[in-house]
């Protein structure tokens, strides 16, 4: 197994690694045949059910080679008193019966250039916002829609230098996904778009637990106990795959929304191959385990489903 294959560290810096038949009711995807697969690969749509068991809390300028969104982060929702809360496992965001609502998405051919990465990153973005805004509206949690930097050499960012050959980066302090283009190309030498709109799938989940305040509380509950004791990289794990989760359910809502499965199963599979294995911190979980997130959030797509921080220490080993 390439050793590249998992993801950086995260903490109140968040860093990606970094990922059947469905039915839509009411906006929100139900799965119809939970022991589907994908015929060419013969991988199993359908997750583990991982459902929460517990009810207490977790105790500078770019380079040449960079592109970016021209606007700057926008805020969708109207009501004036949304504003993140600062709570994990109990977090508002985690209402019964809410998940990614079903978006259509237009995304333009794949390259693995800088400027046509840019352009694929820049063009969900906006999908991935629709497809969530309904449930943070419900929460009242702001929908500020994040930035997309996609860089190509190494990038000063508020969260500190973002270097070419490094995994992608959401940076909380600026609330914008850095994906670094050159690292997948050419460090793991990946081609297909499929691949790539995982990994800025699991980055956008990363955004969505700044807008709930997750990533707030995660930052205080791991500076309490300690970045590398025991306790602080199980807090890590929760938060990284939490944010697999998410990206499964961002990816439901893609396919429901009528986005090929030559792109939705190859994001699946990628992130279903991530984990520990691959490096010497128990810092993401293993292989099994983001699978098993990333498809529980695929086929369940409901936020509660996703809910780490109050599953039992065997579903974030």
């Amino acid at each position: 197994m390439p050793p590249q294959r998992k993801r950086s560290r995260a903490g109140l810096v968040v860093a990606l690694v970094l990922a059947g038949v469905t039915l839509v009711a009411g906006g929100v995807v139900t799965v119809a045949a939970t022991g589907s697969h994908d015929s060419a690969s013969g991988r199993p749509l359908a997750g583990n059910d991982i459902a929460p068991t517990a009810s207490s809390e977790a105790s500078g300028p770019s380079s040449s080679e960079t592109t970016t969104s021209s606007t700057s982060p926008t805020t969708e929702s109207a009501e004036s008193d949304a504003h993140p809360v600062t709570a994990l496992g109990n977090n508002p965001i985690n209402i019964e019966g809410n998940g990614a609502m079903s978006t259509p998405c237009s995304i333009p051919d794949f390259g693995t250039d800088v400027a046509s990465q840019d352009r694929f990153y820049q063009a969900i973005i906006p999908c991935l916002m629709k497809a969530w805004a309904p449930a943070l509206r419900e929460a009242n949690l702001p929908t500020e829609t994040p930035r997309v930097v996609t860089i190509g050499q190494d990038t000063d960012t508020p969260c500190g230098v973002r270097r070419w050959n490094q995994t992608a980066l959401y940076c909380p302090d600026d609330h914008t996904i850095y994906m670094t283009a050159r690292y997948y190309s050419q460090v793991e030498n990946r081609t297909r778009g499929g691949v790539y709109l995982g990994q800025f799938a699991h980055e956008f989940g990363h955004a969505i637990q700044a807008l709930a305040g997750i990533n707030t509380a995660y930052g205080d509950a791991i500076n309490r106990a300690g970045w590398e004791s025991p306790e602080g990289l199980e807090l890590t794990r929760r938060s990284e795959l939490q944010a697999t989760c998410f990206e499964g359910m961002s990816l439901a809502a893609l396919q429901n929304g009528g986005v090929s499965n030559e792109l939705i199963f190859p994001a699946l599979t990628d992130s279903s191959a991530r984990g520990d294995e691959h490096g010497d911190v128990r810092d993401h979980g293993s292989t099994e385990t983001n699978a098993s997130w990333v498809d529980q959030g695929f086929t369940k797509n409901r936020v509660v489903q996703c809910n780490t921080w109050l599953s039992a220490d065997e579903h974030v080993d």
